[in-house]
């Protein structure tokens, strides 16, 4: 049986939720600023994140999924069943991915010191465990040699307030720094 609505009605966490131990996919348009996303699952886990009948890499996954858990309105439709049409896989389980998105989310609400899009940063060092270590991995050779962040989420497929989220973080632990300059 298809379950069709609106995150209005129904927001990400709670349908995640309630399809926790359902396969299909769940396939999710008219969020502002998101492209159409289909959500392959599996009971327990997030198979993989598609958008234009391809699957996203982890990274972009992972921005796109915390933006549709953050839209306050979108259009939804689960249809049961349906598997992805790739090997590609994320295999992130449900109730791991919606308590980062939580954990996520509430920081990024307090954090009141982003940089702005046109903000540039450079790479000091990227030692040890970092936070944002797959932003920081996908981004190093812009951050080498200085880049904004617009220029990194553009790069990246990413929305720029996530981008200027991880490079705060990073900023505070000495890994990234601030660049004068164009």
């Amino acid at each position: 049986m298809a379950l069709v609505g609106n995150l209005k009605d129904l927001p990400l966490d709670e349908l995640l939720q309630a399809l926790r131990s359902r396969e299909g996919a769940l396939e999710i348009w008219n969020v502002k600023g998101v492209a159409s996303t289909t959500l392959y699952l599996k009971p327990g886990y997030i198979r993989s994140l598609d958008q234009k009948g391809k699957p996203l890499p982890s990274l972009a996954a992972k921005a796109v999924l915390l933006a549709l858990f953050q839209a306050g309105e979108g259009a939804f439709e689960f249809v049961p069943g349906a598997r992805p049409p790739h090997k590609y896989r994320l295999n992130w389980p449900i109730e791991r991915a919606l308590l980062s998105l939580v954990t996520l989310t509430d920081e990024m609400a307090r954090r009141k010191d982003l940089p702005p899009p046109e903000a540039r940063f450079h790479l000091v060092k990227a030692a040890g465990p970092l936070p944002c270590q797959d932003l920081l991995q996908a981004a190093s050779d812009l951050l080498a040699r200085g880049a904004s962040v617009e220029g990194i989420a553009r790069r990246l497929g990413v929305p720029w307030t996530y981008v200027a989220f991880c490079l705060r973080r990073l900023q505070d632990l000495g890994a990234v720094r601030p660049t004068l300059g164009g």
